[in-house]
């Protein structure tokens, strides 16, 4: 990317801000979102409001996502847009906490309110921040950079998260009060997220959302383009995933009565594994390509609840959630690089808007179809919820066979060989690439006319991140 060097300095430095916010951000979600659900389980909400509230927020925020363009023009940007809804995810948590102290009846649905405002607020900073990021990123290190920021916010997530199931287990008999203070704590990680967002660096779009792709040409084009079959293939693929994916909480929780230490333990463990593979992921894609590297894990992530039915033993669950980190991993983080590279700023903000709309529905009609199935059908070992996992990992296996063949590389990419990239994702180095001295690499800028720019492995990868996430 061949800047001019006063915009060089200006993005190397908003790309390390981006690091900082990352971390922020992973703390925020620690303390904040991966307690969303047991905060529901120990608010005593009954079955069919816990399948709402893992339904029904992420449904109708991705319905909204389709206005993002529209939202975008009238914020007067992206990064205006980004400020203002950040913010506001923050500050919905002080109405959530208060549920464990002010209110006294239909606790259930206040949550699922509130829920579905965290929502809508985190889901329309996505597209625009997913755009304003692509176009600062290099596209040949975007796996390298988005992994590199994508661990420095797993590892301040995990160390939250584990800090506040220490903390619960603490208080375990005022759960209510614990679940309050984190997330108050969620609150202030999320202002000093907002603050470091102010130093994004946001490169001017001189094409209007109504010269963009229109929702006509978005639905013409998802049965008769590449893209467009993807977006199918994720949105199948995020059905198949949310039928039991929000389950899992309930679960441990409230049928394998797990504390929530050990809850917090299991979780962290899938995370630590993201810390240490996810790099190796993203270095691998941007070496053969994020197409071969989705239809890889695409291929792993049916066995993950399937794997959870065989034993009810923590010491197996934790290998499971290792085998689920490793999974995950590589498909969060290359399935959305795939649609940075597959498609063009001028249309970036609003296919991530589509597809981030499509992909909430699908995850919200999943989870329906969940809640609707769990006192319906029989029960697998003695739990209902099993059976859930047998159909999402049976529905899994089948849209990874039917779709993950077809996906085709948007961009020239190294045939490396099996044996090799094998390697390469235990850490080792390709056989055919040249060893540099250098921690990291550079965005460089033009130079004087008749000197030479640097090589493009010195481009740099920076800090910056995709589900959550999605996320997420």
């Amino acid at each position: 990317m061949h800047l001019s060097r006063p915009i060089t300095n200006r993005v190397k430095g908003a790309l390390r801000y981006s690091t900082a916010e990352g971390v922020a951000y992973g703390a925020f979600t620690g303390f904040g979102e991966h307690y969303l659900v047991a905060y529901a389980v120990a608010l005593q909400t009954n079955s069919l409001q816990i399948g709402m509230l893992c339904s029904l927020p992420g449904f109708i925020a991705s319905l909204l996502q389709l206005f993002d363009c529209e939202i975008v023009r009238l914020m007067r940007g992206r990064k205006a847009t980004i400020l203002i809804f950040a913010l506001l995810q923050g500050l919905i948590f002080l109405p959530i906490l208060s549920l464990s102290i002010l209110a006294r009846s239909n606790q259930g649905w206040w949550m699922i309110l509130f829920a579905t405002l965290y929502s809508i607020f985190g889901a329309l900073t996505s597209p625009a921040w997913g755009s304003l990021m692509a176009e600062v990123v290099p596209q040949g290190l975007r796996g390298k950079y988005f992994s590199r920021r994508g661990m420095f916010s797993t590892v301040a997530s995990i160390f939250t998260f584990m800090a506040g199931g220490v903390f619960l287990n603490l208080l375990v008999q005022r759960s209510l009060w614990g679940f309050a203070v984190l997330f108050g704590a969620a609150v202030v990680c999320r202002l000093a997220s907002w603050l470091l967002l102010t130093r994004l660096y946001e490169v001017p779009q001189t094409v209007s959302c109504e010269q963009s792709v229109n929702a006509s040409q978005f639905s013409r084009g998802l049965l008769t383009t590449d893209l467009g079959k993807y977006m199918l293939f994720l949105f199948a693929m995020s059905f198949a995933v949310n039928i039991a994916g929000p389950y899992f909480t309930v679960y441990e929780l409230r049928d394998l009565k797990f504390s929530y230490l050990t809850y917090a333990g299991l979780e962290a463990v899938s995370s630590v594994v993201t810390i240490f593979s996810v790099t190796h992921w993203g270095q691998a894609a941007d070496r053969v390509g994020n197409s071969r590297i989705v239809r890889m894990t695409a291929a792993l992530v049916p066995l993950v609840p399937l794997l959870w039915i065989l034993s009810t033993n923590v010491a197996y669950l934790g290998l499971v959630q290792v085998f689920s980190g490793l999974a995950w991993a590589g498909y969060n983080l290359c399935t959305v690089n795939y649609l940075y590279d597959a498609t063009t700023p001028e249309n970036r903000t609003r296919y991530l808007a589509y597809f981030n709309a499509g992909n909430g529905i699908s995850a919200g009609m999943g989870a329906l179809t969940g809640g609707f199935l769990a006192p319906r059908i029989p029960a697998l070992n003695g739990y209902p919820v099993l059976t859930l996992f047998l159909i999402s990992g049976v529905l899994r296996g089948a849209v990874a066979a039917a779709f993950a063949p077809r996906i085709k590389e948007v961009r020239k990419v190294s045939n490396m060989p099996a044996a090799e990239l094998f390697h390469m994702l235990l850490g080792g180095r390709p056989v055919n690439r040249r060893i540099s001295h250098k921690q990291q690499a550079h965005v460089h800028y033009h130079k004087p006319s008749g000197v030479a720019l640097e090589s493009e492995d010195s481009l740099n990868a920076g800090q910056a991140h995709p589900k959550h996430a999605p996320q997420a």
